[in-house]
Protein backbone atom coordinates (compact mmCIF):
# COMPACT_ATOMS: atom_id res chain seq x y z
CA UNK A 1 0.00 0.00 0.00
CA UNK A 2 1.30 3.45 -0.88
CA UNK A 3 2.11 5.81 1.99
CA UNK A 4 -0.25 8.50 0.60
CA UNK A 5 -3.12 5.99 0.51
CA UNK A 6 -2.35 4.89 4.08
CA UNK A 7 -2.38 8.50 5.29
CA UNK A 8 -5.75 9.10 3.65
CA UNK A 9 -7.20 6.00 5.29
CA UNK A 10 -5.87 7.06 8.69
CA UNK A 11 -7.36 10.53 8.29
CA UNK A 12 -10.71 9.03 7.29
CA UNK A 13 -10.62 6.80 10.34
CA UNK A 14 -9.81 9.76 12.57
CA UNK A 15 -12.75 11.73 11.17
CA UNK A 16 -15.02 8.75 11.78
CA UNK A 17 -13.87 8.46 15.41
CA UNK A 18 -14.41 12.16 15.99
CA UNK A 19 -17.89 11.92 14.51
CA UNK A 20 -18.71 9.00 16.81
CA UNK A 21 -17.49 10.94 19.83
CA UNK A 22 -19.69 13.93 18.99
CA UNK A 23 -22.79 11.94 18.04
CA UNK A 24 -24.12 11.20 21.58
CA UNK A 25 -24.19 14.90 22.55
CA UNK A 26 -25.93 15.86 19.32
CA UNK A 27 -28.46 13.08 19.67
CA UNK A 28 -29.16 14.00 23.26
CA UNK A 29 -29.77 17.61 22.29
CA UNK A 30 -32.15 16.58 19.55
CA UNK A 31 -34.11 14.30 21.89
CA UNK A 32 -34.39 16.94 24.60
CA UNK A 33 -35.94 19.65 22.49
CA UNK A 34 -38.00 20.12 19.38
CA UNK A 35 -35.61 22.87 18.30
CA UNK A 36 -32.36 21.55 19.79
CA UNK A 37 -30.46 23.17 22.64
CA UNK A 38 -27.91 24.67 20.28
CA UNK A 39 -30.61 26.68 18.48
CA UNK A 40 -31.54 28.75 21.55
CA UNK A 41 -31.26 32.51 21.14
CA UNK A 42 -32.30 34.94 23.87
CA UNK A 43 -33.44 37.73 21.50
CA UNK A 44 -35.25 35.23 19.28
CA UNK A 45 -36.93 33.66 22.31
CA UNK A 46 -38.27 36.97 23.59
CA UNK A 47 -39.32 38.06 20.10
CA UNK A 48 -41.30 34.84 19.73
CA UNK A 49 -42.93 35.39 23.13
CA UNK A 50 -43.97 38.88 22.02
CA UNK A 51 -45.58 37.43 18.91
CA UNK A 52 -47.53 34.97 21.06
CA UNK A 53 -48.61 37.87 23.26
CA UNK A 54 -49.91 39.78 20.24
CA UNK A 55 -51.92 36.70 19.24
CA UNK A 56 -53.24 36.36 22.80
CA UNK A 57 -54.31 40.04 22.88
CA UNK A 58 -56.06 39.70 19.50
CA UNK A 59 -57.89 36.59 20.72
CA UNK A 60 -58.83 38.40 23.96
CA UNK A 61 -60.52 41.13 21.93
CA UNK A 62 -62.49 38.51 20.01
CA UNK A 63 -63.48 36.88 23.31
CA UNK A 64 -64.75 40.19 24.72
CA UNK A 65 -66.79 40.78 21.56
CA UNK A 66 -68.38 37.32 21.72
CA UNK A 67 -72.12 37.60 22.33
CA UNK A 68 -73.12 33.97 22.93
CA UNK A 69 -71.93 31.26 25.36
CA UNK A 70 -71.03 29.05 22.41
CA UNK A 71 -68.86 31.72 20.83
CA UNK A 72 -67.11 32.49 24.13
CA UNK A 73 -66.49 28.76 24.64
CA UNK A 74 -64.98 28.57 21.16
CA UNK A 75 -62.66 31.50 21.92
CA UNK A 76 -61.57 29.82 25.17
CA UNK A 77 -60.83 26.62 23.25
CA UNK A 78 -58.62 28.63 20.88
CA UNK A 79 -56.92 30.28 23.86
CA UNK A 80 -56.25 26.92 25.48
CA UNK A 81 -54.54 25.68 22.34
CA UNK A 82 -52.51 28.87 21.95
CA UNK A 83 -51.32 28.65 25.55
CA UNK A 84 -50.24 25.02 25.14
CA UNK A 85 -48.55 25.78 21.83
CA UNK A 86 -46.53 28.59 23.40
CA UNK A 87 -45.25 26.22 26.09
CA UNK A 88 -44.64 23.22 23.84
CA UNK A 89 -43.03 24.98 20.89
CA UNK A 90 -41.13 27.82 22.57
CA UNK A 91 -41.02 28.06 26.36
CA UNK A 92 -40.19 24.50 27.38
CA UNK A 93 -37.58 23.95 24.63
CA UNK A 94 -35.85 27.23 25.51
CA UNK A 95 -35.51 26.32 29.19
CA UNK A 96 -34.26 22.77 28.62
CA UNK A 97 -30.67 22.35 29.75
CA UNK A 98 -30.82 25.22 32.26
CA UNK A 99 -28.98 23.97 35.37
CA UNK A 100 -30.95 23.20 38.51
CA UNK A 101 -29.91 24.75 41.83
CA UNK A 102 -31.77 24.89 45.14
CA UNK A 103 -31.55 28.70 45.16
CA UNK A 104 -31.72 29.16 41.39
CA UNK A 105 -33.84 32.15 40.37
CA UNK A 106 -32.73 33.11 36.86
CA UNK A 107 -35.16 34.86 34.55
CA UNK A 108 -33.21 33.87 31.45
CA UNK A 109 -33.11 30.33 29.96
CA UNK A 110 -29.64 28.69 30.13
CA UNK A 111 -28.13 31.61 32.03
CA UNK A 112 -27.65 30.96 35.72
CA UNK A 113 -29.71 28.26 37.41
CA UNK A 114 -33.35 27.60 38.24
CA UNK A 115 -35.01 25.84 41.20
CA UNK A 116 -38.05 23.66 40.57
CA UNK A 117 -40.61 26.15 41.92
CA UNK A 118 -39.08 29.03 40.02
CA UNK A 119 -39.11 26.92 36.87
CA UNK A 120 -42.89 26.46 37.17
CA UNK A 121 -43.67 30.11 37.86
CA UNK A 122 -41.15 31.51 35.37
CA UNK A 123 -42.30 29.38 32.46
CA UNK A 124 -45.95 30.23 33.16
CA UNK A 125 -44.93 33.90 33.29
CA UNK A 126 -43.05 33.59 30.00
CA UNK A 127 -46.14 31.99 28.45
CA UNK A 128 -48.13 35.10 29.41
CA UNK A 129 -49.70 34.38 32.82
CA UNK A 130 -49.55 37.39 35.17
CA UNK A 131 -48.40 36.09 38.55
CA UNK A 132 -46.16 36.87 41.50
CA UNK A 133 -43.26 34.74 40.35
CA UNK A 134 -41.09 34.85 43.48
CA UNK A 135 -43.82 34.58 46.11
CA UNK A 136 -45.55 31.69 44.37
CA UNK A 137 -42.28 29.87 43.62
CA UNK A 138 -41.45 29.75 47.34
CA UNK A 139 -44.65 27.95 48.31
CA UNK A 140 -45.22 24.25 48.89
CA UNK A 141 -46.18 22.49 45.69
CA UNK A 142 -49.82 22.00 46.70
CA UNK A 143 -50.15 25.71 47.52
CA UNK A 144 -48.82 26.52 44.05
CA UNK A 145 -51.39 24.23 42.48
CA UNK A 146 -54.28 25.61 44.57
CA UNK A 147 -53.38 29.10 43.41
CA UNK A 148 -53.43 28.09 39.77
CA UNK A 149 -56.61 26.03 39.56
CA UNK A 150 -59.78 25.12 41.45
CA UNK A 151 -60.47 21.99 43.50
CA UNK A 152 -62.58 20.63 40.65
CA UNK A 153 -59.38 20.14 38.65
CA UNK A 154 -57.11 18.87 41.47
CA UNK A 155 -56.39 15.17 42.02
CA UNK A 156 -54.48 13.61 44.92
CA UNK A 157 -52.70 10.26 45.20
CA UNK A 158 -51.22 8.52 48.24
CA UNK A 159 -48.91 5.52 48.22
CA UNK A 160 -49.29 4.50 44.56
CA UNK A 161 -46.39 3.33 42.45
CA UNK A 162 -45.03 5.66 39.77
CA UNK A 163 -46.35 3.33 37.06
CA UNK A 164 -49.87 3.26 38.54
CA UNK A 165 -49.79 7.02 39.02
CA UNK A 166 -48.84 7.62 35.38
CA UNK A 167 -51.61 5.27 34.22
CA UNK A 168 -54.18 7.17 36.29
CA UNK A 169 -52.98 10.53 34.99
CA UNK A 170 -53.10 9.25 31.42
CA UNK A 171 -56.73 8.28 31.99
CA UNK A 172 -57.55 11.93 32.83
CA UNK A 173 -56.78 12.85 29.25
CA UNK A 174 -54.47 15.14 27.30
CA UNK A 175 -53.49 18.50 28.71
CA UNK A 176 -51.11 20.33 31.01
CA UNK A 177 -50.92 19.42 34.69
CA UNK A 178 -48.92 21.06 37.46
CA UNK A 179 -47.41 18.26 39.54
CA UNK A 180 -46.64 18.45 43.26
CA UNK A 181 -44.49 15.87 45.05
CA UNK A 182 -43.14 15.55 48.60
CA UNK A 183 -40.16 17.78 47.85
CA UNK A 184 -40.54 18.76 44.21
CA UNK A 185 -42.81 20.51 41.70
CA UNK A 186 -43.02 20.50 37.92
CA UNK A 187 -45.36 19.79 35.02
CA UNK A 188 -46.90 16.73 33.45
CA UNK A 189 -47.77 17.07 29.78
CA UNK A 190 -50.16 14.38 28.56
CA UNK A 191 -50.21 14.09 24.78
CA UNK A 192 -52.83 12.87 22.37
CA UNK A 193 -52.17 9.17 22.15
CA UNK A 194 -51.27 8.82 25.83
CA UNK A 195 -47.59 9.75 26.14
CA UNK A 196 -46.95 11.38 29.52
CA UNK A 197 -43.96 13.73 29.80
CA UNK A 198 -42.54 15.19 32.98
CA UNK A 199 -41.20 18.70 32.41
CA UNK A 200 -39.24 20.03 35.39
CA UNK A 201 -36.02 21.44 36.77
CA UNK A 202 -34.62 18.13 37.94
CA UNK A 203 -32.43 17.79 41.04
CA UNK A 204 -31.48 14.23 39.95
CA UNK A 205 -30.19 12.78 36.71
CA UNK A 206 -28.99 15.62 34.52
CA UNK A 207 -29.55 18.17 37.34
CA UNK A 208 -31.13 20.53 34.83
CA UNK A 209 -34.43 21.32 33.15
CA UNK A 210 -35.62 18.28 31.20
CA UNK A 211 -38.61 16.92 29.31
CA UNK A 212 -38.63 13.18 29.88
CA UNK A 213 -40.96 10.20 29.96
CA UNK A 214 -42.74 10.34 33.31
CA UNK A 215 -42.61 6.56 33.69
CA UNK A 216 -38.82 6.58 33.88
CA UNK A 217 -38.22 9.83 35.77
CA UNK A 218 -36.25 9.34 38.99
CA UNK A 219 -37.82 12.50 40.38
CA UNK A 220 -41.35 11.03 40.26
CA UNK A 221 -40.71 8.96 43.39
CA UNK A 222 -42.89 10.36 46.18
CA UNK A 223 -45.26 9.13 48.88
CA UNK A 224 -47.78 11.85 48.05
CA UNK A 225 -48.60 13.32 44.67
CA UNK A 226 -51.02 16.08 43.73
CA UNK A 227 -51.82 17.38 40.26
CA UNK A 228 -53.84 20.29 38.93
CA UNK A 229 -55.08 20.10 35.37
CA UNK A 230 -54.73 23.79 34.60
CA UNK A 231 -55.42 23.45 30.89
CA UNK A 232 -58.94 22.15 31.58
CA UNK A 233 -59.82 24.97 33.97
CA UNK A 234 -61.75 27.64 32.06
CA UNK A 235 -61.03 30.11 34.87
CA UNK A 236 -57.28 29.62 34.48
CA UNK A 237 -57.46 29.91 30.69
CA UNK A 238 -59.65 33.02 30.93
CA UNK A 239 -57.21 34.74 33.31
CA UNK A 240 -54.36 33.96 30.95
CA UNK A 241 -56.31 35.13 27.92
CA UNK A 242 -57.45 38.42 29.45
CA UNK A 243 -54.15 39.17 31.20
CA UNK A 244 -55.73 39.16 34.66
CA UNK A 245 -53.30 39.12 37.58
CA UNK A 246 -53.23 35.98 39.70
CA UNK A 247 -53.66 36.71 43.41
CA UNK A 248 -51.66 34.41 45.68
CA UNK A 249 -53.74 32.88 48.49
CA UNK A 250 -52.57 30.82 51.46
CA UNK A 251 -48.95 31.80 50.98
CA UNK A 252 -46.26 31.70 53.62
CA UNK A 253 -43.16 33.83 53.30
CA UNK A 254 -39.96 31.78 53.18
CA UNK A 255 -36.46 33.20 53.45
Amino acid sequence: MKISTLVLLLLAGLRSCLAQVSTPDTAAIGSNSATGLSSYSGPKYHATLRRFDVRRAHLARRYRLATTPATRAARLAEARQLFLTALDSTVFPAWEGTPWAFYGTTWEPRRGSIACGYFVTTTLHDAGLRLQRTLLAKQASEVIIKNLTSEAHIYRYWGVTPADFVRQVRALGPGLYVLGLDFHVGFLRVREGGAVQMVHSSYVGPVAVVREAAETSEALESKYRVIGKVSEDDGFVRRWLLGEALAVRGATVKE
